[in-house]
């Protein structure tokens, strides 16, 4: 089963390979390279203003809770104490990506969520930039200008704006790559500049790219970079661990990394099951399928104890991921009833991983000699908006049975 990926600043667009890419190649004095630190640089501790870093920590533990609600109120709190700052407005357009991150699979996007965003990351660089023109705590200025462009990069790839995407990422990553010449101590920037500098080595070979759309990426530096950002940063530590556990499990290969940044993330916060929801799709990159299957039921006793008020629209993904490994493990009457589970257990039946339960249950029943049973799933999922590939695969079920090797193939393909 294929993740979605996020990353903080590598947004090339696909779709543009296909023709000219001499718009898009780095000028000369914006190569990737090691981080210049300048005659005059500084290397005091990123910190913010009184009261607003605690709060800054307190509404981050609730964004990665799903508590989306309880971290909007202390970033605003932040704007509050500390108006002429960009740190509470880029938290807050951090927490309406979160907000839309939850809903990526499904049609149509959350509006309300995307004014929201545009709006906050608007004003991070308006801010941003009101600084540089005072030369006022440059560091922060750049780091905060360079991280409101990285999101709002992401932001425009998942809407498929190439254009708009790659150049704030190039923005991004100037600002920050200044951020740190300015300030080597602002820790928290290496993660982009990391996230940029490896994604730009692995993936043009990965995806075909030609080889001087980018320039010098470096795949150790890259993860150095990262592992920086984790080890000394003081926001975005455990959004660089989130960033290794993908950069081992999905392009190194690396599983038993994985795992340990897994199991250091959870106990991070023992209690908050999207840690756990992180480790059972480690275990699905890694094709670990008894590991998938036994943390999904692992994941599913504890949420009936204490479900975790946000990750209930998550629930499908479970669901999915058990129905996935037990069909690799050809257990396919159970796999039956997982996936059908998925389908009939949801608060949210239009969310794209009931679509792929639908698909994977009319695959399973192909595999199990259900024919007529298995075009009414492939139908269904035709009608559904398309999710991954679900229409592809779908319309290709129709055609013909898809046979076991051809079903593991598209679960684990990259």
């Amino acid at each position: 089963m294929r993740k979605i990926v996020f990353t903080l600043m590598l947004l090339v667009p696909r779709a543009l390979c296909a023709g000219t890419t001499d718009f898009l190649l780095p000028a000369a004095d914006d190569e990737l390279g090691p981080a210049l630190i300048g005659l005059n640089a500084s290397t005091r501790p990123f910190v913010l203003s009184a009261g607003a870093d605690e709060r800054y920590d307190r509404g981050i533990a609730y964004m990665y809770r799903l508590e989306f609600d309880k971290a909007e109120g202390e970033f605003k709190e932040i704007t509050v104490l500390a108006p002429d700052s960009p740190a509470g407005y880029c938290a807050l357009a951090a927490l309406a990506w979160w907000r839309y991150s939850q809903n990526f699979d499904m049609e149509p996007g959350l509006k309300g969520v995307e004014k929201e965003f545009i709006s906050n990351s608007d004003k991070v660089i308006e801010l941003s930039k009101k600084m540089i023109k005072q030369g006022r705590d440059l560091d922060q200025a750049y780091f905060f200008m360079g991280t409101a462009y990285g999101l709002q990069g992401r932001w425009y790839s998942v809407q498929r704006s190439w254009f708009k995407a790659y150049s704030r990422g190039r923005k991004a990553r100037k600002f920050l790559k200044k951020c740190v010449e300015t300030n080597p101590a602002v820790y928290d920037a290496y993660l982009g500049l990391g996230i940029f500098d490896y994604y730009a080595a692995v993936l043009p070979g990965a995806l075909g790219f030609a080889a001087k759309l980018f320039a010098g990426g470096d795949r150790e530096r890259g993860m150095e970079y990262v592992r920086t950002a984790r080890e000394k940063g003081r926001f975005f530590k455990l959004e660089a661990r989130i960033f290794l556990i993908e950069i081992y499990s999905r392009h190194e290969k690396d599983y038993q990394a994985a795992f340990a940044e897994c199991a250091d993330l959870r106990a991070q916060d023992p209690a908050n099951m999207l840690f756990r929801l992180g480790e059972i799709m480690t275990h699905v990159q890694a094709q670990d399928w008894a590991g998938v299957l036994e943390e999904a039921e692992a994941f599913l006793g504890a949420w009936q104890i204490k479900p975790q008020k946000g990750l209930e629209q998550q629930l499908g993904s479970i669901y999915l991921a058990a129905g996935d490994a037990l069909i690799a493990l050809r257990r396919y009457g159970e796999a039956l009833d997982w996936l059908t589970e998925g389908i009939e257990k949801t608060g949210f039946p239009e969310k794209g991983w009931v679509t792929y339960c639908y698909m994977r249950r009319a695959q399973v029943r192909d595999l199990t000699g259900q024919r007529d049973a298995a075009l009414a799933d492939y139908r269904t999922v035709l009608a559904r908006p398309n999710f991954w590939d679900s229409k592809k695969y779908s319309k290709a079920g129709v055609k013909k049975a898809a046979d076991y090797a051809e079903v593991m193939r598209q679960m684990t393909e990259d």
